[in-house]
């Protein structure tokens, strides 16, 4: 079951508080941050600034030497400075707020006499906005880099739990599409069947299609096969094991993945016991109608 609102507000803040995010153009794309709509006010004005990193606790804005804003905080350091933040919600419309600080660091940007990078440290924790954003996505990131290899054992109700469309997909190997099951998933690979001969599969590189109906999105995510091996009673049928490229996992498959995780932390053990087993029935169901009849 999901952690209210509020319970992950405190997990996130006393989790992450010091955790700093750069923002790249990808976590721009993913936080759907506008950052035509950043600014520093301080002084009675605003000034528009570019945002370079921002933890629970401080943010790093980007400025220009000649900007108003640089004259108002060398006129009186200490003064109270406000960052404002503009994120695009799923509507579309914009949610926007102010962050109060203090400007505690000045300097040059990347060895330029043009920039500034300053530091702004907050005199109060963040809106819960902001912490259920960034929070979300730190969380997410680090259970990629420490659950990567976490197995997810994919049956119909995992199926029904993670949102996915069907156990049925595709699978292109060596741009060759193929109709696949899929057995298990993590954040850095799955185990996949199909029809095909182990040795040609090997080291081939895949490219696997996900579809999920809630959120309704779709993923290709591309990767390698490690490992195939036939199933036992069929040559003609192979599970292969596929290491996704970290480097090309879609951020919102990641977000789906960890809240799986997340709100399964307790009873996944037990889905997965539960799945494997029904998986190990079915196998057995196969070998069994493959088997020759005995004539008495």
């Amino acid at each position: 079951m999901p952690l209210p609102s509020s319970q992950l507000i405190s997990r996130y803040y006393d989790l992450y508080r010091d955790k700093e995010i750069t923002f790249t153009k990808e976590t721009l794309h993913y936080l759907r941050i506008d950052p035509r709509q950043i600014y520093i006010k301080c002084a009675g004005g605003q000034w528009p600034c570019i945002i370079n990193s921002t933890s629970f606790q401080y943010s790093k804005i980007i400025l220009g030497v000649g900007s108003g804003a640089i004259a108002e905080i060398k006129k009186k350091p200490d003064m109270p400075v406000q960052v404002r933040y503009c994120f695009i919600q799923e509507d579309n419309t914009p949610l926007s707020f102010f962050v109060t600080g203090h400007v505690t660091q000045i300097f040059p940007f990347k060895e330029t006499n043009e920039l500034v990078i300053i530091t702004i440290s907050f005199t109060q924790q963040p809106p819960d906005d902001l912490i259920l954003r960034m929070g979300q996505f730190i969380d997410t990131n680090e259970n990629f880099t420490n659950r990567r290899d976490e197995r997810i054992i994919i049956n119909k109700d995992i199926v029904r739990r993670l949102n996915l469309e069907k156990e049925e997909t595709i699978i292109n190997v060596s741009g060759v599409p193929r109709r696949c099951i899929l057995r298990d998933l993590s954040f850095g690979g799955c185990k996949v069947m199909c029809m095909g001969v182990p040795k040609f599969l090997v080291n081939k590189d895949s490219d696997l299609k996900l579809t999920f109906i809630e959120p309704q999105v779709s993923f290709n995510i591309p990767g390698i096969i490690k490992n195939a091996e036939s199933l036992e009673g069929r040559k003609d049928i192979c599970l292969i094991s596929i290491a996704f490229n970290p480097e090309q996992v879609p951020m919102q498959f990641k977000v789906l993945i960890n809240q799986f995780l997340t709100n399964n932390k307790k009873t996944l053990l037990e889905l997965n016991k539960m799945a494997l087993q029904q998986q190990m029935n079915q196998q057995n169901a196969m070998n069994a109608k493959n088997q020759p009849q005995q004539v008495i």
